[in-house]
């Protein structure tokens, strides 16, 4: 504004003032710019931008829809999306859907950027459900591997880029959230969820929808949270594919393109599956088919599983499946496993990722570049994924989210 007020001044009072004065108003006029623009620009911004993050549990598919879902709100609530690190851990993820203080708790006390294992106690499954299993106590305790990865080296991320503002955080410390936002009034962060149950809230898009709450417990008009003022809102889980209810035509195009474009694109990962594929006899050579058999109700419908699954194929197929085309079964066992045993007394020409040792090689080599570790373990079920749903049908596990993104893919790759 000085700069302004000193070229709009009358040239011949300018040539008045001393040069010392003149020299000291132009140096003192581009310092309050040159600060303006370069040091207090973030700032600014950080202070005018309205946010909206969520705490991640599960494994990776759990992850990856709770995402979708956060994307799908940051995107109708025209907020920057703060996104969480995607949480790898070897086995069982421990960290399932808990009310939003005692996740806090959870993710601060155990996620931690710079370390790879902590001690975790829970129940033995055998004399418990997958609820209680994972509530924690001194009954078993375990050591639990883990790695915080960058969802941008697995997914493509371009249309989010196209959509919507996001940034990254890099640990679950609330504090050092609200501080990294400039936000240091507890009153400019609101928590949406405070839930008590994992299913506690249920979005909608449209205010005058009459769709059902179903298994949650209460509705929230997305409405109604985009007349929030708070420069945070603050969900727990947002899990679960139908935790949104979208009715409006412009959300129902939205979300149809978002699960178009959330695709695994690492170039190993996707150059392993592909020469798999070609080794089997290429896309229209066999057919995909998942067998979720391990962890939690899986575990107890094991042989319903596998029944479902050969009555499945057999009654789409004529004659002899083996004759007309082969199987690559992705599934969480070993393919020695007695449930699957009926699978394979059914059908002859089947494939499973073992097979295909040598190909799997170049993931061995695969680092995290936040912290070094080898990152197989964590990819191979996504090899998996990716395989399973190039065959020119696919057929899944009921329940089983690892099925239904397999099976979205199939329908964006293959059909």
């Amino acid at each position: 504004m000085r700069m302004n007020l000193l070229i709009s001044m009358d040239f011949n009072k300018i040539f008045k003032i001393r040069p010392i004065l003149i020299l000291i108003i132009l140096f003192t006029s581009f310092y309050f710019i040159y600060d303006k623009k370069f040091n207090n620009f973030n700032n600014l911004v950080i202070d005018e931008e309205k946010y909206l993050t969520y705490l991640p549990h599960s494994g990776f598919n759990n992850q990856r829809i709770a995402l979708e879902n956060a994307i799908f709100l940051a995107w109708f609530l025209n907020r920057t999306l703060i996104v969480p690190p995607l949480i790898f851990f070897v086995g069982v993820a421990p960290s399932i859907g808990r009310p939003y203080n005692r996740s806090y708790k959870f993710l601060s006390q155990f996620i931690r950027p710079n370390e790879r294992q902590f001690k975790y106690c829970f129940k033995r499954l055998s004399i418990c459900n997958i609820t209680l299993c994972f509530q924690e106590n001194q009954n078993y305790c375990t050591m639990k591997t883990y790695t915080i990865y960058n969802w941008e080296e697995l997914i493509d991320f371009t249309f989010l880029k196209d959509h919507i503002k996001y940034i990254y955080r890099q640990d679950f410390d609330y504090k050092h959230l609200l501080e990294s936002l400039n936000i240091y009034n507890s009153l400019e962060a609101y928590n949406v969820t405070n839930d008590e149950n994992r299913y506690q809230q249920r979005y909608y898009d449209d205010p005058t929808s009459t769709i059902e709450l179903d298994k949650f417990k209460e509705r929230v008009n997305l409405i109604d949270l985009s007349k929030r003022t708070e420069r945070l809102l603050h969900f727990g889980s947002v899990y679960s594919q139908e935790r949104i209810v979208r009715q409006l035509p412009e959300s129902i195009e939205f979300w149809n393109k978002l699960m178009k474009k959330m695709i695994p694109n690492n170039p190993i990962i996707i150059n392993i599956a592909d020469k798999i594929v070609d080794k089997i006899g290429g896309i229209d050579s066999f057919i995909g088919v998942h067998a979720r058999l391990k962890d939690g109700f899986f575990v107890k419908r094991q042989n319903d599983t596998v029944q479902e699954l050969i009555k499945r194929i057999q009654e789409d197929s004529e004659g002899d499946v083996c004759l007309t085309t082969k199987i690559f079964l992705a599934t969480d066992v070993r393919a020695d496993h007695v449930s699957l045993q009926p699978f394979f007394q059914t059908f002859s020409c089947i494939y499973v990722l073992d097979n295909f040792n040598g190909l799997l090689e170049p993931l061995k080599f695969l680092k995290n570049p936040r912290d070094g570790m080898f990152m197989y373990e964590f990819l191979i079920p996504l090899v998996d994924l990716i395989v399973v749903s190039k065959g020119s049908k696919f057929y899944g596990s009921g329940g089983s989210t690892f099925s239904t993104y397999a099976r979205r893919l199939n329908e964006v790759w293959i059909r």
